[in-house]
C-alpha cells in the first residue's frame, strides 16, 4: 500500500524514518514493519508498505497502549527529550570550524548525529503509526464514544473535543511571537523602518526554519516572508492584540469543553488517559517537526556542505548517500560514482527491512517499481474523509503543496493538500477549509485547523489527484465529505 507521498524529500533525512520502521524501536514489545520500499522521482517521494502489515503494527503499538496505561506519556516525554538534544547537537556543530577537522572526526559527528535523530524517531514513529495508516487509534476511540454517547452524532462531536489539544503548540508560539511584532505596528509604513526589520530579522532567525523542508532546495522564511504576511494582515485590518487574546481564551475553552464531555459522557479513567495521549500526540508531533527542521537547516549548511566539499561532490548529491557510503567515502576513501548518484537525484527506490537497506537504480529499480501504481477514478465527484474540524464552506481549489505555492492563494479559497506542513501555515490562516489526503488525529493539519477554527477534511487519500486549482468545491466537514459542484475549465 501507498503509505505517503512527500514532496521536497531526500535520503538523509527519510533514512532514518525507514530505519526505524524496519528495525528501531525503544521497545522491544512492539512490532516493526518487515520492510519498507521508498521511490524517489528527483525530491518526490512515495513510500509503500504491506497492507496487512502495516494494519497489525497499528494494533500492536494500539493494543500496548491501552495495556500499559504509562506508555503513551513516556513516548511522549522521550519525543520531547530528544528532539530537545537534536536541537542542541545542531547549534553546537553549526558553531564548529568543521574545515579544521580530520575526515574521521566529520564522520564522527555524522554518526553522532544519525545516533541522536535515530533515537528520536524510535519514539517518533509510533505516534505516526498507530493512527495515520489505518486509523486504527482514532477507530478505538471513536468505537467507545458510539457506545457512551447519546447518537453518533454527540459522539462526532465528542471525539473532536477530546482530541483538540489544550495547550499551546510549537506552531500557535510562532504564530503568538510574530501577532505582537505585528501589534507593535499598527499602521504599517509603506517604507520599513529599521526597528521592524529588525524584529523581523530575529524572528526570521528563530523561526525561519519552519519554511525549510526536508531536501533544502526551499529557502527558509526570511524578514521579506514575514513582512508579507505583515501587510495581508494589515489589508484585513486583523487586529494583532484581539488574535492573541482570542487564541488563548480557545485554549482555555478546549480544556472545559473536554471536561464537559468526560462528566457528560461518564468517559472511563482508562479512556481518559487515551484521549489525553492522543493529544499529547499531536502537541510532541509539532515539537518532533520543529526540531527536524530546524536541525535540517543547520546541519545542510555546515556538516553536509563541508562532507560534499571534502569529497568533492554537491551538497545534494551527499543527501542521497545512506550512512554506510558516507562512513566509506570519509573513513577509507571509498567515494561513490558521480554517474550513480546522479542517477539516483533523478530517480531511485531506497528498500529496507531489519538491519539492512540499500539503493537501486537503472534496470533493478524498474523491476522493483513495476507494479507501484496507485489506481483512482479521475472523474469522481465525492471525497470522503476524516472530519478534523467541523463546519461547512463553499469555495475555490487551490492546491498548495509548499511555501513557493502560497502566492496563488486568496482568503476564501479552499486549500488542498497532500499534507500541510509548518511552511503552508500562512495559507491556511485564510483558507475558508482545509482538505488533505492524510489523515489521523495528529496530522499536523487537523492540529492547526483546530487551533484556527477552520473546516477541515483530513484522510482523503486522493484530494490532489482528483481535485485542480479552480474546481469550486463545498465541504461539509462536519460530515467529512468534499463535493464537487464545477470542474475548472
Amino acid at each position: 500500500m501507498l503509505a505517503e507521498d512527500i514532496p521536497d524529500s531526500d535520503i538523509f533525512f527519510f533514512q532514518i524514518p525507514m530505519s526505524c520502521f524496519a528495525s528501531d524501536t525503544s521497545y522491544p514489545f512492539l512490532r516493526n514493519y518487515k520492510k519498507v520500499l521508498t521511490h524517489y522521482k528527483r525530491y518526490d517521494m512515495d513510500f509503500y508498505f504491506g497492507q496487512k502489515d502495516s494494519f497489525e503494527v497499528g494494533e500492536s503499538i494500539l493494543a500496548n497502549l491501552i495495556s500499559r496505561p504509562r506508555l503513551g506519556r513516556d513516548i511522549n516525554q522521550n519525543i520531547v527529550k530528544w528532539s530537545k538534544e537534536l536541537i542542541v547537537f545542531a547549534k553546537t556543530t553549526a558553531k564548529l570550524s568543521l574545515k579544521n577537522l580530520s575526515n574521521k572526526r566529520l564522520w564522527a559527528l555524522y554518526e553522532i548525529h544519525d545516533r541522536i535523530h535515530t533515537k528520536l524517531y524510535t519514539y517518533g514513529w509510533l505516534p505516526v503509526a498507530v493512527d495515520m495508516f489505518h486509523s486504527n487509534f482514532t477507530k478505538k476511540l471513536k468505537s467507545y464514544l458510539y457506545s457512551a454517547a447519546f447518537d453518533k452524532q454527540e459522539a462526532e462531536q465528542a471525539f473532536i473535543i477530546l482530541t483538540t489539544p489544550s495547550a499551546k503548540t510549537i506552531v500557535a508560539k510562532e504564530r503568538e511571537d510574530f501577532l505582537k511584532i505585528y501589534d507593535r505596528y499598527p499602521e504599517l509604513p509603506q517604507k520599513p523602518t529599521t526597528a521592524l526589520m529588525s524584529a523581523l530579522h530575529r524572528h526570521s532567525s528563530r523561526w525561519g526554519h519552519m519554511g525549510y523542508i526536508y531536501a533544502g532546495n526551499v529557502k527558509p522564511f526570511d524578514e521579506q516572508h514575514y513582512l508579507g504576511e505583515m501587510r495581508e494582515l494589515a489589508k484585513s485590518r486583523v487586529d494583532g492584540r484581539k488574535l492573541i487574546q482570542k487564541e488563548a481564551r480557545q485554549i482555555r475553552e478546549a480544556k472545559r469543553r473536554r471536561a464537559r464531555v468526560y462528566k457528560r459522557l461518564k468517559i472511563s479513567r482508562e479512556y481518559r488517559n487515551l484521549f489525553e495521549i492522543g493529544t499529547n500526540f499531536a502537541i510532541t508531533k509539532l515539537f518532533r517537526r520543529h526540531a527536524q527542521l530546524l536541525d535540517l537547516y543547520l546541519m545542510h549548511k555546515s556538516l553536509l556542505e563541508e562532507i560534499a566539499r571534502r569529497l568533492d561532490l554537491r551538497r545534494v548529491q551527499v543527501q542521497f548517500m545512506i550512512k554506510d557510503e558516507i562512513k566509506a567515502a570519509l573513513v577509507s576513501g571509498q567515494i561513490l560514482n558521480q554517474k550513480i548518484l546522479n542517477e539516483r537525484l533523478k530517480e531511485c527506490v531506497l528498500y529496507t527491512e531489519k538491519n539492512f537497506e540499500k539503493v537501486y537504480v537503472g534496470s533493478e529499480m524498474k523491476q522493483i517499481t513495476a507494479g507501484l501504481k496507485s489506481l483512482f477514478d479521475k472523474n469522481l465527484k465525492e471525497l470522503t474523509g476524516q472530519t478534523a474540524q467541523p463546519g461547512y464552506a463553499k469555495g475555490v481549489v487551490k492546491i498548495i503543496i509548499r511555501a513557493k505555492d502560497m502566492k496563488k492563494f486568496e482568503k476564501g479559497n479552499i486549500l488542498v493538500s497532500i499534507a500541510t506542513d509548518p511552511d503552508v501555515v500562512p495559507a491556511m490562516k485564510k483558507a475558508a477549509a482545509i482538505v488533505t489526503e492524510q489523515g489521523g488525529i495528529t496530522s499536523h493539519a487537523a492540529i492547526v485547523s483546530r487551533e484556527l477554527g477552520i473546516p477541515c477534511v483530513i484522510g482523503t487519500k486522493i484530494a490532489t489527484k482528483v481535485l485542480k486549482d479552480g474546481d469550486r468545491i463545498e465541504v461539509d466537514a462536519n460530515k467529512g465529505i468534499v463535493r464537487i459542484l464545477k470542474r475548472a475549465k
